[in-house]
Formats: C-alpha cells, sequence, structure tokens
C-alpha cells in the first residue's frame, strides 16, 4: 500500500517523508547535550563551527535540514534529467533512510556541506550535454568541488567523478580538462592568499594536511542493528544486480547516468580505503547513486506485494539501526 502511495504521484507522500525524517531525528532533537561519538571535517569546518555554532547538536539540526534540501534537490535533478522515465517520487524518501542511519554517531554538517556542493557540480556537468559553453560548466563544476573540499576533505575524491562525466556524458576533451583542474584549484590559491594577507601562511598547509590524516572510528552496534544494516545492503546489491540487466530497455541519456551512479560508487568506495581522512560519513556520496537505483528497482518490479514488502522492511529496518543503540 505505502509503495502504492509513492508510485501514485502524490504530493502529500512528501510530507511522509518528512514525518519520516523528523521521526529517525528524534533522539538528537530530544537531547540538546548531544554529542557524536566520532567527528569528522577539515580543522577549517572545526573552527567555523567553534566560531559560529556554540554545540554539536545545533550543528546536527542544520545537518537535519541540509539533509531534506537535498533530499528534495534528488528530486529537481530527476524532473530536470529526467533520470528515472517514469514519474517518481521516492528518491527523497531513500535519501533519507540512508543518511539517518549515521545520525547518532557522526556528525554529518561536513560530509553534508560537501555533498551540498557535489550535488551542484553534478547539475552543472549534466547540463553539459544539452548547453553550449561546456568549459564554463566544467570549471564551475571543479570550483564547487574545490570549495566543498575545504569543509570536508574526502570530496576531493569526487574530482575524478568530474572526469568520468566528460567521458560517458559527452566525450574527452582536453580543454574541458584542464577548465575542471583550474576551478578546482582556484579556492585553494584564494585561501592561501587568504592566509598569506593575515600573516599565517602556516595554516593553509595544515589544513591541506588533514586529508592525509587517519580517521579512527569505531562502530558498536547490536544484532539487531547488524541485521537490518545486513539486509539493506543485500537489498541494494538485488536492486544494483537487478538494474544493471535491465538498464538497456532504458533510453540512452538514463543509461548513461545509470553508468554515472556506478561510477560514484566506485569512486566513493575507492575514496574511503585510499583517503587516509575519509570515515564513514563519505558513504553520503554514493547515497545519491542508491536513492535513484533503488527507485528505478521499484518501478520496475512487477510483483506488488514483494515490492510492498521490500519497500516497508527498508523503513522499518532504518528505524531500528536508529532507534536499538
Amino acid at each position: 500500500m505505502l509503495l502504492r502511495l509513492y508510485k501514485s504521484n502524490s504530493p502529500v507522500m512528501h510530507l511522509f517523508t518528512v514525518a519520516v525524517a523528523v521521526l529517525l531525528w528524534l533522539p538528537i532533537f530530544s537531547n540538546p547535550q548531544w554529542t557524536p561519538p566520532i567527528t569528522d571535517g577539515s580543522v577549517l569546518f572545526r573552527d567555523l563551527r567553534q566560531l559560529l555554532l556554540p554545540t554539536y547538536w545545533t550543528a546536527q539540526l542544520i545537518a537535519f535540514a541540509l539533509m531534506l534540501i537535498e533530499a528534495f534537490m534528488l528530486q529537481r535533478i530527476d524532473l530536470k534529467f529526467i533520470i528515472v522515465e517514469d514519474k517518481v517520487i521516492t528518491p527523497p524518501l531513500f535519501f533519507v533512510l540512508i543518511i539517518s542511519l549515521f545520525s547518532r554517531n557522526y556528525n554529518l554538517l561536513p560530509a553534508l556541506l560537501g555533498n551540498l556542493f557535489l550535488m551542484l557540480a553534478m547539475m552543472r556537468t549534466f547540463d553539459s550535454e544539452r548547453l553550449p559553453e561546456q568549459k564554463r560548466l566544467y570549471f564551475e563544476a571543479g570550483l564547487l568541488i574545490g570549495i566543498g573540499t575545504l569543509f570536508f576533505p574526502p570530496l576531493v575524491a569526487m574530482v575524478f567523478f568530474i572526469f568520468a562525466t566528460q567521458f560517458i556524458m559527452r566525450f574527452f576533451d582536453i580543454r574541458e580538462f584542464l577548465a575542471s583542474v583550474l576551478g578546482f584549484v582556484m579556492p585553494f590559491v584564494f585561501y592561501l592568499f587568504g592566509m598569506f594577507m593575515l600573516d599565517e601562511p602556516g595554516q593553509f598547509w595544515e589544513r591541506l594536511e588533514q586529508i592525509g590524516i587517519t580517521q579512527h572510528f569505531t562502530v558498536k552496534l547490536t544484532v539487531v542493528q547488524y541485521s537490518a544494516i545486513g539486509f539493506m545492503v543485500l537489498f541494494s546489491l538485488v536492486a544494483l544486480l537487478t538494474m544493471t540487466q535491465y538498464i538497456r530497455m532504458y533510453k540512452v541519456t538514463t543509461r548513461k547516468y545509470f553508468t554515472l551512479f556506478i561510477w560514484l560508487i566506485i569512486i566513493s568506495i575507492a575514496g574511503f580505503f585510499l583517503i587516509p581522512s575519509a570515515g564513514l560519513t563519505i558513504a553520503v556520496f554514493p547515497t545519491m547513486s542508491l536513492a535513484f537505483i533503488a527507485s528505478l528497482y521499484f518501478m520496475q518490479i512487477r510483483r506488488n506485494a514483494v515490492g510492498e514488502l521490500a519497500f516497508l522492511l527498508l523503513i522499518i529496518s532504518t528505524f531500528l539501526v536508529v532507534y536499538f543503540q
């Protein structure tokens, strides 16, 4: 029934998505003294947080707002580029479910800030297929990734996602490649210039070194949480393998987007292992891919009972992970 309501594209279901988000973040909202067991983010971000935000709790409230903004930005991306050929409103819900898994244990604000810049950069690169002045679009995409990296160092891996779009969406052009590299470097140049103006150039190198600092983390889960996460991982694999078989039935542009989402997952996994500062919150990046792939899967599935059960279990599993701490 719930999946059928989402497939009906009723705007009321957006309110259900917001309600699910509020319930999943309620343990944090109800505890103003909340402090994350594990924190991510660059020194620059931590300096700004201490200057502008008095507590981690307020930072997490802003992260909650960012999560909802980015969730519905996915809906905007789908409507603009028609990634899922059928009109669906499920991507925001899947995005909220996955992001909320980290809400109790991590300070999500730096990762979600980085993801916001990634989404904006993604929209610029997707525009390159149908708009002129591609060099400008790739310069802007690189610039956005560079700015986001100053707040969340693991975002540096997404430079390779920008390069991937040049091969998949269009064709490789050395001028577009150099434009994206120049755009990425510029925020660091201006930041270094600002440090020289303040007579503190050493702080720039100190912050740049954050990319090479290993992120130590431990996660303690209950048996119920392991079971719930296991189901979600299994579902993601089934959805991915299923859509790999069916994607050739879709139009060319949808196949290109699907390929890019696969690369986004691969680059994120590589970044987790190769970038020392990358913690588990780097999983925010491939969440966009999983949200769209899950939506494609549920649009493709023909057995209503199986789809309804899987859809309901995904929601229940997220609540089990969040509440059974």
